[in-house]
């Protein structure tokens, strides 16, 4: 995937992790936060955990975890903004991708102590309610994350996988435990990665590439904040039935809401 635009992006990584993820759909950096950004977001993350999260699993979400998620941090929260709209992080992401992007989201997830129940293999592609050429989210870990504690396992290059593009989304309402494997029966065979990282480590990977996380069987809790970005001119498309953003079929996001990358301090 390239970039349209004729203006060169300075590297803000080694181009070893772009190839690993264009090859692989994933790739794992070390250190996109600071010790000291670390401390802060996890603080306004658990605050805001308290004050708004909610049991993911409902809705259109797939999975039967008891992981809590913020609902639009990303828009109400000012220090999670900000991790959102972080100048570093969005650099990466855009030079993993070639393209120009916009955030589409962010939230705080937490999985407690005792939640040993795997999130089920998915993809981002079958619910993403986009029409654009790439969606790709930023795994942001706010506490070390190791195995115990429920990091996550990919395939790598799943996102390569033969058609169909899109798994239908009533076959992940309808069976999100085994969609993913019952739409390409062949990903069974391919091996998995499971990456855990430090605080202040990230996982880039994108909309295609199949995926899982742990389940917690650590004494603490796993803290993570995904950072959601979209190809800056991809339209909104919802699913029939799930029109759950404030946008028309087609529209493009607005800017104001759903800022683009290149416009971060």
């Amino acid at each position: 995937m390239t970039e349209t635009s004729s203006q060169a992006r300075p590297s803000v990584v080694d181009e070893r992790y772009v190839t690993q993820f264009r090859e692989d759909g994933f790739t794992h950096i070390p250190n996109v936060l600071s010790p000291a950004e670390v401390a802060r977001y996890r603080e306004a993350a658990l605050a805001e955990i308290e004050r708004s999260g909610v049991v993911a699993g409902m809705g259109m979400k797939v999975g039967v975890t008891a992981v809590r998620i913020t609902k639009d941090a990303f828009r109400n929260n000012e220090e999670l903004r900000g991790l959102s709209r972080h100048p570093r992080i969005g650099a990466i992401a855009e030079q993993l991708s070639g393209i120009s992007l916009r955030v589409w989201g962010g939230e705080t997830l937490v999985k407690s102590p005792g939640d040993a129940a795997p999130t089920t293999w998915h993809d981002d592609l079958t619910l993403a309610p986009l029409a654009g050429r790439l969606l790709l989210n930023a795994w942001i870990a706010l506490v070390d994350v190791p195995v115990e504690r429920g990091c996550m396992t990919f395939i790598p290059g799943s996102h390569r996988r033969p058609e169909p593009f899109r798994a239908p989304l009533t076959a992940a309402q309808e069976n999100p435990e085994t969609y993913l494997f019952d739409t390409y029966p062949e990903l069974n065979w391919d091996r998995r990665v499971t990456v855990p990282l430090r605080a202040g480590d990230a996982t880039f990977h994108q909309w295609r590439t199949g995926h899982t996380a742990g389940g917690n069987t650590s004494a603490a809790d796993r803290v993570a904040f995904i950072t959601t970005y979209t190809d800056a001119e991809a339209t909104y498309r919802p699913h029939p039935g799930h029109q759950w953003a404030d946008l028309e079929a087609g529209q493009l996001p607005p800017d104001e809401i759903y800022p683009r990358v290149a416009d971060f301090a």
